[in-house]
Formats: C-alpha cells, sequence, structure tokens
C-alpha cells in the first residue's frame, strides 16, 4: 500500500519514525537500513558523530546499516527535508518492509504491506492523509 501524507502542520516524521520502528523492533531487529546518496538531512551536533552520520552529513553518501543503527541515527536527526529510507529484510529476497520518501519537507511517501506498521506510524504523525 502507498500513502502520500502532506505535512500541513509541524510534524516530526524522524520521532514518529523512531517511535514506530522501536515498537517493531522485535520483528525487525535483523533489518538491514538503506539511507539513500543525497540525503538532506539535519542533525543535532554531537562530540563524536558515528561513521554513518559522518557519511549523510559530510559525504551525502548513501549509508547501509543494521536496524539498532538506524535508531541511533533516528535519535540524532532534527528533520529529514528531502531523503530516501527503505528497511529490508537481510534474506536473499531482500523483502522491503518499508519504503519512505521525503520531498521538500512538505510531504512523505510511504509504501508497504505491513498494515500494523503503516497505522502506528500515521498515528503518530499529524498532516493531512491521502491514499
Amino acid at each position: 500500500m502507498k500513502v502520500r501524507i502532506d505535512f500541513t502542520e509541524s510534524t516530526t516524521l524522524e520521532c514518529a519514525l523512531h517511535d514506530t520502528l522501536l515498537e517493531f523492533n522485535g520483528d525487525f531487529a535483523d533489518c538491514i537500513v538503506t539511507v539513500g546518496a543525497k540525503a538532506d538531512i539535519t542533525f543535532k551536533p554531537r562530540q563524536l558523530p558515528s561513521p554513518a552520520q559522518q557519511a549523510l552529513e559530510h559525504e551525502q553518501a548513501a549509508v547501509e546499516v543494521d536496524f539498532p543503527e538506524f535508531l541511533r541515527l533516528l535519535c540524532g536527526i532534527v528533520q529529514i527535508v528531502d531523503g530516501h529510507v527503505n528497511v529490508r529484510r537481510p534474506s536473499a529476497d531482500r523483502e522491503i518492509i518499508i519504503d519512505i520518501r521525503v520531498v521538500d519537507s512538505s510531504f512523505a511517501l510511504i509504501e508497504t504491506d505491513h498494515q500494523g506498521l503503516l497505522q502506528a506510524l500515521q498515528s503518530r504523525l499529524r498532516g493531512e492523509r491521502r491514499t
């Protein structure tokens, strides 16, 4: 299912995504997360940024991290202005659990077949929702 969420109010996609993924941590703990190249992400200042954060911030490179590391990255993100993130199984079929494209901080396109995950994320977001 694909959903477009237009951010018509102040929203914290990053917090909503973190809390939603944390809720499903038991199901997704072995997953791999990819953040696409040229993502426009603002991080909170840290004394010791992780290698993944440095690659995203300074090199604007694509980053592939395990699920726990992505949750740590989300804790340090202030805002995803533009970016593409997907969470997938590490198995041979590399099934995509959720695919998120944030466009110009005004809307996000979310695709997933996991109804519980989508409902949990939508319940944490403010904004106009369109299917």
